[in-house]
């Protein structure tokens, strides 16, 4: 049965999720030592605001809600929401940005890398873990899934799963056959062999 987690707890999670990515954005920009070098740092809010930005749309917020939940403007939020990543690490280039140029842009581009730098990170964590697991507990399909979709993007759909796994038979089930079955897009490593677990036991 899936839980469903009171307020408290989705607002504690995404307080904890904007810390991390605080974090993540000082790293990207040369660390707290190279940072500390600046006598004022007035970005550090705008910043944060677009973490909660980048956050709240991945949850599925409109830009109106955002805004209203946040205490800017609609325009300020589609800034951050529409920034390019590709092109603010470009303008970094390894150093601080000036205060004066440190803009609703360059904070949602640093909000969007460090979100998706942290995701990557967690969901390669997550595959060792499966991995390890099905390993010890002598899944070998289950190891020789995870090798083949290694490096992939979670949440993931269907058309990048047939296209990596593609050819592999479990059981004598061809993979292509228990993908069509399940319901996208898939939010995990652990969620995927977990459906395919299940079609598996169905199948006898």
């Amino acid at each position: 049965m899936m839980e469903i987690k009171p307020p408290s707890d989705v607002k504690k999670k995404r307080d904890e999720m904007v810390l991390k990515m605080l974090l993540e954005a000082i790293t990207m920009l040369g660390g707290p030592r190279k940072i500390a070098e600046y006598r004022t740092l007035t970005w550090i809010p705008s910043l944060i605001k677009a973490n909660y930005a980048i956050l709240l749309s991945d949850a599925g917020k409109t830009a109106d809600e955002i805004a209203e939940e946040l205490g800017l403007t609609k325009a300020t939020v589609y800034k951050m929401l529409r920034s390019d990543e590709k092109d603010v690490m470009r303008k970094l280039s390894g150093e601080l940005i000036e205060e004066e140029k440190f803009d609703e842009h360059i904070a949602g581009g640093l909000a969007k890398l460090a979100y998706k730098r942290i995701k990557e990170r967690e969901t390669e964590e997550e595959m060792a873990r499966v991995t390890e697991t099905a390993e010890i507990l002598g899944a070998e399909w289950a190891v020789k899934l995870m090798t083949k979709i290694r490096g992939v993007d979670f949440p993931i759909d269907k058309d990048v799963l047939m296209d990596r796994l593609r050819g592999l038979i479990i059981f004598n089930i061809p993979i292509e056959e228990i993908l069509e079955e399940l319901d996208y897009p898939i939010a995990s490593p652990s969620k995927l062999l977990r459906e395919i677990s299940i079609r598996l036991k169905k199948r006898g």
